[in-house]
């Protein structure tokens, strides 16, 4: 018996199979934490795919899902390798420089505190939230209730002030 329904292209099949599966598609991009800037690209990429083998796909509704839940994962593997690949080697070598022994180090930051409970008590504060707990500067402002610009200018001063006591450049100081 000869069908009257007019034989469906692999356009029209899939755009049919796409439409029934939005939900769960949806469901493996959220899934994925897939940006939906990107998504839309994941999508477009499975489509293409699929389109190309429809004719040799079995169970398509099952083949589209597990080729755009390897799409995301891919996908993720790509931002990791670019974050990677994103990390300048000056800094990679200023990381592995040699460091001076624990105990020259130990006396450093020992005088480096004692300069430090010469100070006022309030710069003292400031310079403990600045680098003994690494506060940026608006959050050392809104924690001593100061304007942003006068934490930096303070800090700043504190420093040099350290370092004349010290008779130490700032790159010789340890942190806190």
């Amino acid at each position: 018996m000869l069908s009257t329904e007019p034989s469906r292209t692999p356009g029209s099949a899939l755009e049919a199979l796409l439409e029934e599966m939005r939900p769960r598609i949806r469901r493996v991009l959220y899934t994925h934490h897939i940006p939906p800037e990107d998504a839309e690209d994941l999508l477009q990429e499975t489509l293409l795919t699929a389109f190309v083998k429809w004719d040799t796909i079995l169970v398509k509704d099952a083949w589209f899902l597990g080729a755009l839940r390897r799409k995301c994962l891919v996908y993720w593997r790509r931002r990791r390798y670019d974050l990677l690949q994103g990390v300048d080697a000056e800094i990679l070598e200023m990381l592995a420089a040699p460091q001076p022994p624990l105990q020259e180090q130990d006396e450093r930051l020992w005088d480096l505190k004692t300069l430090i409970l010469a100070l006022p008590p309030r710069y003292r504060a400031m310079m403990w939230l600045r680098y003994g707990l690494g506060l940026q500067h608006d959050e050392v402002a809104d924690r001593l209730g100061l304007r942003r610009t006068s934490v930096r200018k303070l800090v700043s001063r504190m420093v040099e002030r350290i370092q004349k006591l010290s008779g130490l450049p700032a790159s010789r100081l340890p942190s806190l």
